[in-house]
């Protein structure tokens, strides 16, 4: 049960870790430390993160979707279900009590007056022989913080390190338009050489020449030598480096690197957007836009064909081990669709 604001289930907002510890029932759960105090805890038996404020007092808490209890607010469960039907509620519930709702950066809504934060996931649920699998479906998670927190939750610094920690894809709110599939231009991929026309080890600019001419929409970037660090002095603290654009038109992501070796940036992978992307062909296998389940099903059939195995990296997604591909998910409203990541030798996933 949530009461907003005061706290949810046996947890009380203002606790210490070692308090949280007894009302969980747990000894040791897993933390993350920062700056010398406890920033966050996971309690991966229940499902559920503490999420701690300067003093070390309880300030959030964070219910999995897939692994958390069903928490209730007058009657509305606000986990684990379709992201719309939870939408719904929480409007009426919020137009009932007089409250305002706020869109959020996944798309679903933040209560201030409630100190609520809902989020969407993709489900999981175990399979015959008891192992968690990846569904076609996305249900929701929560944050619940106290009043301080509640009108911008992820602008606090140890809320946010607790997402980033989570492994969490970055958010991508609606409208979650689908390009048809006859609109798809068709990429053939050359594990770990080449997807489509780009090759692996290609420049921004032979990058950008390679999707005729088309200028990226976004990029990302790093600073190594930031000012402040004990590194600082071993380089230019103003020098960025380039690590990821973003091109719309083409529905791709292009990942680089090489920085380390003075090379940089090199193309090291790309990624084929579930949602825009080109479709990508392994061995005659559409990667992208497809229900997950059913290419992981064709996937499984691939790796027993070629005597492949599989490597589950921390972000849930599938990799088939040694060619360097991923099948990764992309959002829909309430369902996930499949998206392709393919890398360079000796590129792995973050």
């Amino acid at each position: 049960m949530l009461e907003p604001l005061v706290g949810v289930g046996p947890l009380r907002f203002g606790m210490s870790p070692e308090q949280v510890n007894v009302a969980l029932g747990e000894d040791a759960p897993d933390g993350v430390l920062s700056g010398g105090l406890r920033s966050w805890n996971r309690y991966r038996r229940h499902g559920v993160s503490a999420i701690f404020g300067p003093r070390e007092q309880l300030v959030a808490v964070g219910i999995n979707a897939n692994r958390g209890p069903l928490v209730l607010l007058e009657g509305v469960v606000l986990v684990g279900r379709a992201p719309s039907e939870v939408r719904a509620d929480i409007s009426h519930l919020a137009l009932r009590r007089g409250v305002t709702q706020v869109p959020n950066a996944e798309g679903e809504q933040d209560v201030p007056a409630w100190g609520v934060s809902v989020g969407a996931v993709q489900q999981w649920l175990p399979d015959a022989e008891g192992f968690q699998q990846r569904q076609d479906a996305m249900i929701t998670d929560l944050l619940v913080t106290v009043p301080g927190l509640a009108e911008d939750p992820y602008g606090d610094v140890n809320v946010a390190s607790w997402r980033s920690n989570s492994r969490r894809p970055d958010p991508e709110p609606g409208p979650w338009t689908v390009r048809p599939e006859r609109d798809r231009p068709q990429w053939v991929c050359v594990p770990l050489e080449r997807v489509g026309p780009l090759r692996f080890e290609m420049t921004p600019e032979q990058v950008s020449a390679a999707l005729g001419g088309e200028t990226a929409s976004s990029h990302r970037t790093y600073h190594p030598f930031p000012a402040g660090t004990p590194w600082a002095a071993q380089g230019d603290p103003a020098e960025e480096r380039l690590t990821e654009e973003r091109f719309e038109a083409a529905g791709v992501r292009a990942h680089y690197r090489g920085w380390e070796q003075g090379r940089g940036p090199l193309l090291a992978a790309v990624t084929a957007l579930g949602r825009s992307g080109p479709q990508v062909l392994l061995d005659g296998i559409p990667l992208v836009g497809r229900p997950v389940t059913a290419v992981e099903a064709d996937i499984g059939r691939y790796l027993t064909d070629n005597d492949l195995g599989l490597r589950f990296p921390v972000s849930g997604d599938t990799e088939i081990y040694g060619l360097g591909v991923w099948v990764r998910a992309a959002r829909v409203g309430d369902a996930a669709i499949s998206e392709a990541r393919l890398g360079a030798e000796q590129w792995y996933e973050e």
